[in-house]
């Protein structure tokens, strides 16, 4: 079967070809919503994609791939970032790279561009639950979501790429549990993503499954309505959580955070309040960022495997056949000497 041209996707719309240019190019300024509802129809109904190659002869755009992050803030992202361009430079593929604060409606418009400039493909670090927008443009190119596990129905038209994101604050709990710890705190902002609800289940599994006090520590990011799930603002919200974990009723020895970022921000926030890592509070953050080493002292943490799920990710978009969908990727416990046996 032929591929459709932008000629098939014209006549089944009932436009002029110059018409589909400009949606594919997103030169809609004057076109009317009912017009680019058709168009959009017709190129989902017909499976079409623009023909990248012929457009790179025409214009000398080299191949690029779209990555979408909540926020390059959030060093963990940075680290995302190089590792998915130095995966797509295997294949001689470029990276443009966008912070999108896990909101729709930015990454439908960022979407939007990429489909114009001709993407081989769109990788999301968002991790909604609602994953619509991100569905709706599948038959245009290829779609991988991080931090989403594959047997949630509701994203079966997107690949996903995630750490076992409950297995973290798992090993997380039972490492403490080990050292003797009856009472952990979790510290996280707020759970609106899916990766932080997996961590928040884990969690409350591992410490009812050990048998220990179990505290969850929601941080407050309202006084930021441009960022409400906190990701410019994570060491804050856990320089700022580090008096509720200090006074919460469990009394607990020690803390997990949801990220590196917010434990890092723990960390001074502990301090500030006269307790000693770790000999008042054990430390515990998920990811690996470099920044752990540096930490005082050195941060006891989850690593997730950056490279090779970025290398994973890429190849779904650019070597499909050789990957398979939905992998979850195991964290390695990092041990380093943020965490101890609790104070006496």
């Amino acid at each position: 079967m032929n591929e459709p041209k932008i000629q098939d996707v014209a006549r089944l719309a009932g436009v002029s070809p110059s018409s589909i240019s400009n949606f594919l190019n997103n030169r809609m300024g004057q076109m009317r919503p009912d017009t680019q509802a058709k168009i959009q129809q017709a190129i989902e109904q017909l499976g079409y994609r623009p023909n990248n190659a012929a457009r790179q002869l025409k214009t000398g755009v080299a191949s690029m791939v779209g990555l979408l992050v909540p926020s390059l803030a959030n060093q963990f992202f940075g680290a995302l970032a190089c590792a998915v361009e130095a995966s797509a430079a295997k294949y001689q593929c470029h990276v443009m790279t966008f912070s999108t604060f896990r909101d729709p409606d930015r990454e439908r418009a960022v979407m939007a561009d990429l489909l114009a400039y001709g993407v081989k493909g769109i990788i999301t670090g968002s991790a909604l639950s609602d994953t619509e927008h991100l569905a709706a443009i599948t038959s245009r190119c290829p779609v991988v979501a991080f931090d989403i596990k594959r047997d949630d129905e509701s994203h079966k038209r997107i690949m996903t790429i995630s750490v076992d994101n409950a297995a973290a604050t798992a090993q997380a709990v039972q490492h403490l549990a080990l050292l003797g710890h009856k009472a952990i705190a979790l510290v996280t902002p707020p759970p609106y993503t899916l990766n932080r609800q997996e961590r928040i289940r884990g969690f409350q599994q591992a410490v009812a499954a050990a048998g220990i006090a179990g505290e969850l520590v929601i941080a407050d990011a309202t006084d930021g309505p441009s960022d409400p799930h906190g990701d410019t603002r994570l060491f804050e919200l856990g320089r700022s959580a580090a008096s509720r974990v200090v006074t919460a009723a469990s009394r607990p020895t020690a803390v997990i955070a949801i990220n590196d970022m917010m434990a890092i921000g723990l960390g001074v926030g502990l301090k500030q309040l006269g307790r000693r890592i770790p000999a008042d509070m054990s430390l515990i953050g998920i990811d690996d960022i470099f920044f752990c080493a540096a930490h005082d002292p050195p941060l006891t943490t989850l690593r997730q495997p950056i490279q090779a799920m970025a290398d994973a990710a890429v190849q779904r978009i650019l070597a499909p056949a050789d990957a398979p969908d939905g992998e979850l990727f195991a964290p390695e416990l990092i041990v380093r000497s943020s965490t101890a046996t609790p104070p006496q």
